[in-house]
């Protein structure tokens, strides 16, 4: 019996827990969740559940309390998500008691979460980034603005952030009836979030760092790998979707991209590069592959590989255990769509929360 940890994880998290059961190796696993939010549908799919520790605890202390939980259950593997850079900065301490981690190098990680420190490597691998920004103020987001509408539609985001939290695409047109009517976009006035940082400023806040650059119409291209210690990589499958439609495809130029970040970055574990694909109308004499953004960790997504033959969660926990990686090549030109699934939540469970 293998025991698995995930802590504070995505939803979709629950298809990769299923995944892992579903090893081709015929492994018994016995798996833990814990989470902030005791109805979280990942807890759903575990055996052992516990709340997790009070979010002020943080650094060391999490590490202090993550090794006490690996203790006290005999965690074999353990697959954070949160505070992902800090636990695989503390790796010795969960190698010396026996606990492998599906987590790739500490300083990489925090690195490719600063979207602006990101590119400037990316830059400095030869990699094509879009053209950017990174502004706090209402002047600096005018004048950034004023210099990247010239390339096309201009979008913000946070250097830090996950998934589209705080992502925007700029305007200086007023709203029409019809954007009023219809479903929310993602869409902002220029001069409204100019009058949202002055009025911050102006309270005493602190804005965080933002990033202006070009918005990008052609589709993205999500790459999911598995790569080794001494930069390999060893799995790769790149989606994208059409409308409804997703599509495992095979994109060489956009695995390229992973590859070279992967091998750059000796990312030893799970990762995730997106791009996608534009004509730079001041340097550019072709289409070709941007990068968006590479992630060191598991994928909201992850699971959907899986229609291409591979089971990538296993592959990981193996690779993290020491043992070969057998993974079949990946099948791709795979058309696919997605869907909402009911998960039943624990009925003990929910009479002991709020609400």
């Amino acid at each position: 019996m293998l025991n698995i940890w995930f802590n504070r994880a995505y939803a979709t998290t629950i298809h990769t827990i299923e995944l892992l059961r579903q090893n081709d190796d015929g492994e018994q696993l016995r798996i833990f969740g814990t989470h902030k939010q005791m109805d979280s549908p990942v807890l759903a799919a575990c055996d052992v559940i516990e709340p997790e520790v009070d979010e002020s605890t943080i650094g060391s202390a999490y590490v202090d309390w993550a090794l006490d939980f690996c203790t006290r259950h005999a965690i074999d593997v353990f697959i954070p998500r949160l505070h992902l850079d800090t636990i695989s900065a503390a790796r010795e301490q969960f190698t010396a008691i026996g606990v492998a981690l599906v987590a790739g190098p500490a300083g990489p990680s925090a690195l490719l979460e600063d979207k602006a420190a990101a590119y400037a490597d990316a830059i400095a691998a030869g990699l094509a980034v879009p053209p950017y920004t990174v502004v706090t103020t209402a002047e600096q987001l005018t004048t950034a603005y004023e210099d990247l509408v010239p390339l096309g539609p201009v979008c913000i985001k946070p250097v830090n952030g996950v998934g589209g939290a705080g992502f925007r695409v700029l305007s200086t047109e007023p709203r029409t009836l019809e954007e009023l009517l219809d479903t929310p976009s993602y869409t902002a006035r220029v001069d409204e979030v100019a009058s949202t940082l002055d009025a911050h400023h102006a309270a005493g806040g602190v804005v965080p760092p933002l990033m202006l650059l070009p918005y990008l119409p052609g589709p993205e291209v999500s790459v999911d790998c598995l790569g080794d210690e001494d930069g390999n990589l060893l799995i790769a499958v790149p989606r994208t979707k059409v409308s409804r439609r997703r599509l495992l495809v095979a994109d060489p130029d956009a695995v390229g991209v992973a590859r070279t970040i992967i091998a750059r970055h000796k990312l030893a574990s799970l990762s995730n590069t997106q791009v996608r694909y534009w004509e730079n109308p001041q340097t550019d004499t072709h289409v070709r592959p941007y990068l968006l953004e590479t992630n060191a960790r598991i994928s909201g997504g992850l699971h959907q590989t899986a229609l291409a033959g591979v089971n990538m969660p296993w592959a990981a926990v193996q690779h993290a255990l020491g043992r070969p990686v057998t993974a079949p090549a990946p099948v791709l030109g795979v058309v696919f769509t997605t869907v909402s699934t009911p998960v039943e939540l624990s009925v003990q469970l929910l009479t002991q929360l709020p609400g």
